[in-house]
């Protein structure tokens, strides 16, 4: 079985901007026409082809940023496992399962559990600190919700898209297959 490959996008600073997965799309927005998608695939971990042409990923976003384009996901990695693992406590009695921390914003972060989460608990709103050593941490829970609607990460400004991807199920196909 083939591990799976994720294509990192990074700016002109090596800063990881965003992850797909290999056969992924992004958009690119350029200034003087109109926006185009591109397939990526995995080469190596630094290098990647967007549409035909091979890249170093720095090389990409140093292209990108001289002619002035924005570049955003189409496809995001759906697997929880691949997103960073944190245990919250979830009450007094000490940690409950594991949340895997979806999207984070400078204050604060987007998780869920996919499994074994409490009642009402699913899905939860953190606040972040940095510690001594400048990493950023959980440091308290401002909102638990059992569903998406009730929690509305989309007004703390969280990336919805990216969010149902991960947590929701895939719809299923109803007409024929081609």
């Amino acid at each position: 079985m083939s591990e799976k490959k994720y294509i990192r996008f990074i700016n002109s600073d090596y800063e990881t901007l965003f992850h797909i997965p290999d056969g992924g799309r992004i958009r690119i927005t350029y200034p003087d026409r109109e926006p185009a998608e591109r397939v990526c695939r995995f080469i190596d971990e630094y290098h990647t082809a967007v549409g035909n042409c091979h890249y170093h990923i720095c090389e990409f976003a140093e292209r990108m940023e001289q002619i002035g384009a924005k570049y955003v996901p189409l496809d995001y990695v759906r697997e929880p496992e691949f997103y960073p693992k944190y245990y919250l406590a979830a009450s007094e009695n000490g940690p409950g399962p594991a949340y895997h921390i979806i999207d984070t914003r400078q204050e604060y972060g987007f998780a869920f559990a996919p499994k074994g989460a409490a009642r009402g608990q699913k899905y939860c709103i953190f606040r972040r600190r940095v510690d001594e050593s400048g990493h950023y941490r959980v440091s308290c829970v401002v909102q638990w919700s059992d569903n998406l609607k009730d929690i509305a990460p989309q007004d703390w400004g969280f990336d919805m898209k990216k969010i149902k991807a991960v947590t929701q199920k895939p719809k299923k196909r109803t007409g024929p297959r081609r």
